[in-house]
């Protein structure tokens, strides 16, 4: 095998790649084919395609599931934005989380952004590996040629949903300076073991995105089917996963049409209605289950990848699936954050006992008053807390288990991301009735009163929280971030929110630098 430098396509990666497609199949599959030439994959048959994308999912959770980019950098969002408040006067926190809370950016070598650095361009090497082959040898012809268009269309998906991941993480926010360098687009093999391109600016890396979509939309199939499809599919990427994910890039870019046409795609399909209470989208465990709502979920489940917990449920999530053993009293010891004294008053949920009508608050936070919390770092606190409770919620009793489904895209989010559209163009009652979809969901009663910018917004942080949206957000309607529980004002949206490329990787590629 051709030894590769340690760069973002490192041997480390196609090591964990590769360890990726022995686990998630049998033995002798490797045994007797030569999956990779050169280090890279040189697949035999449809089923060798098939599994480069489920292995690029496996590696999208990372080893141990904190090593990697499904909705880990939801984390980034909770702690630079205005939500939540950091408790490092408990010791609980590390200096990575107190420098992002201080919006400090100068150190890149935290672990945390490296593991998404690594993490993301090891999803893109089996992604390319996917289109390259295909690109140049067509469809195999074989029992399960028909599967090679969605193969091929998971592929160009996963390649846009974790540059856009890398690029809201690592580069500024869109509108700010397009011409400024983001992240290295990764849309090829590599040539060689030397192969070290310079960043990509931030227009270059949106418009790959975008390319990358369009051909997802016309590739994957609109659903799973059990006589179509492999039974591994059931809870991957379908068409309406990548109408979300345009809706989302568009909004992103303030293509305010498109991302309104995705949108009206998604939720005039009617198949993710909001019908459950909110915490059926969260405390699902098995393949082929998923809250009606939910558009695309990371599936935690099974036993090959049951110990693969998102780093998010540590940092944000009451209950801790890596915790002791006693089964019925599995808490977080190490949770940093609880939410902003200022995002409860913004929202009205500084007042506990009202802020109890709300189904949100009831199901997906736990609050403790002065002196209630049962966790041992947490007992002094002197006040009530409200906590993230919206990870792990499976089994009984209540986060006995390691396994949970981690939904990353749900129709509320389009519903909200819609309402704002709307009024923004003047439909002030198109707006209000998406508004009061995710409301009446919530137990609440319709909105009447007059719809505002500021209206949508709450709902949206009520809604939203802790799920990699604030931050993003704000930076889309060119709004200044709040300083939060940090005191007065604020900073532009166009203020330095992004982490600098890891130091491991700059130390390797002489086109890189901070």
């Amino acid at each position: 095998m051709q030894t590769i430098r340690f760069n973002s396509y490192t041997f480390k990666t196609v090591f964990l790649l590769l360890m990726t497609l022995c686990w998630s199949c049998e033995d002798q599959w490797l045994e007797d084919v030569g999956v990779v030439s050169n280090g890279f994959a040189d697949p035999r048959n449809t089923q060798d395609l098939e599994q480069l994308v489920n292995g690029a999912l496996w590696v999208a959770g990372g080893s141990g599931g904190f090593q990697g980019i499904h909705g880990n950098q939801a984390i980034y969002s909770a702690t630079i934005s205005d939500v939540g408040k950091l408790m490092d006067e408990l010791g609980v926190v590390g200096q990575d989380a107190i420098d992002w809370y201080s919006r400090d950016f100068s150190n890149n070598t935290h672990s945390q952004p490296t593991r998404n650095w690594n993490a993301g361009y090891a999803v893109l090497l089996a992604a390319n590996a996917v289109i390259d082959w295909i690109d140049r040898n067509g469809a195999f012809e074989d029992q399960q040629s028909h599967w090679t268009p969605r193969i091929l269309g998971e592929a160009y998906w996963l390649r846009a949903w974790v540059n856009f991941n890398m690029v809201k993480i690592f580069a500024p926010p869109y509108g700010a300076d397009n011409d400024a360098p983001a992240i290295i687009i990764k849309n090829r093999l590599p040539n060689s073991a030397f192969d070290n391109p310079a960043p990509s600016t931030v227009q270059e890396v949106y418009d790959q995105i975008l390319a990358d979509l369009e051909q997802a939309i016309e590739l994957l199939p609109e659903e799973y089917d059990p006589d179509r499809d492999p039974p591994a599919y059931v809870d991957r990427q379908n068409k309406m996963a990548a109408h979300f994910l345009a809706m989302q890039v568009n909004f992103q870019m303030r293509n305010w049409q498109q991302a309104e046409e995705h949108a009206d795609v998604i939720l005039n399909s009617g198949r993710y209605p909001l019908d459950e209470d909110p915490i059926e989208a969260w405390n699902k465990d098995q393949f082929g289950v998923k809250g009606n709502e939910v558009i695309f979920q990371y599936v935690t489940s099974g036993s090959q990848t049951q110990w693969k917990p998102p780093v998010v449920s540590r940092w944000l999530g009451y209950s801790d699936p890596n915790g002791r053993w006693n089964l019925t009293d599995r808490f977080n010891n190490n949770q940093i954050m609880s939410l902003s004294e200022h995002f409860k008053t913004m929202t009205g949920w500084d007042n506990h006992e009202e802020a109890m009508n709300d189904k949100r608050y009831q199901q997906l936070f736990i609050s403790f008053g002065p002196n209630e919390d049962p966790r041992p770092a947490y007992q002094g606190l002197n006040q009530r807390e409200v906590w993230g409770h919206k990870w792990y919620r499976a089994g009984e009793p209540e986060a006995s288990n390691r396994v949970s489904s981690l939904p990353l895209m749900r129709s509320a989010e389009a519903y909200l991301t819609r309402s704002f559209l709307r009024f923004s163009r003047g439909d002030e009652e198109g707006a209000r009735g998406d508004l009061n979809a995710v409301r009446n969901r919530a137990g609440l009663e319709s909105y009447t009163g007059p719809m505002s910018e500021e209206v949508i917004e709450v709902e949206r942080m009520k809604e939203l929280v802790f799920e990699n949206d604030r931050l993003y957000y704000l930076q889309a309607l060119e709004k200044e971030i709040p300083n939060g529980d940090r005191g007065a004002g604020g900073i532009p949206w166009t203020s330095r929110t992004w982490q600098p490329i890891p130091q491991n990787e700059v130390d390797l590629n002489p086109n890189l630098d901070n």
